[in-house]
């Protein structure tokens, strides 16, 4: 599997553990079942990101709410919130490239979500950019 791949199925994961606070270890281990991965880099890829952000979901949200201009995070979307959480954790916590981090996120948002979500995140992410400079 790609990263791209992997990151596909940590939004997954953490989609589903938004809509129900399911046991997320569980569904990591299932989902490495279903998915056949194999490679210990990608497991821990992808264990490690699904729990961090979790871990880490209240700064991650705070940070998300500070950066949102004329929005509330209440009335983000869940696929908008778990996308932004992914996103804001790579640049914020993981120190990702911005531009991968934002590359990344937009598409998922292209295959997951409508064409004017795609525009949306990338006007917050470009603000929390242009806010850590």
């Amino acid at each position: 599997m790609t990263r791209r791949e992997i990151r596909e199925e940590i939004f997954k994961l953490l989609f589903e553990h938004e809509l129900i606070d399911n046991d997320i270890q569980e569904r990591i281990e299932e989902v490495i079942k279903e998915k056949a991965i194999t490679k210990e880099d990608q497991i821990d890829f992808l264990k490690s990101y699904v729990t961090q952000i979790i871990e880490n979901e209240e700064f991650l949200i705070e940070k998300i709410k500070d950066t949102l201009d004329g929005w509330t995070y209440e009335r983000l979307g869940t696929i908008e919130k778990v996308l932004l959480k992914i996103s804001f954790y790579e640049i914020l916590v993981k120190n990702i490239g911005y531009e991968i981090a934002i590359n990344e996120v937009l598409e998922l948002a292209k295959k997951y979500s409508y064409n004017d979500t795609k525009d949306f995140l990338n006007g917050i992410l470009a603000k929390l950019v242009k806010d850590m400079k």
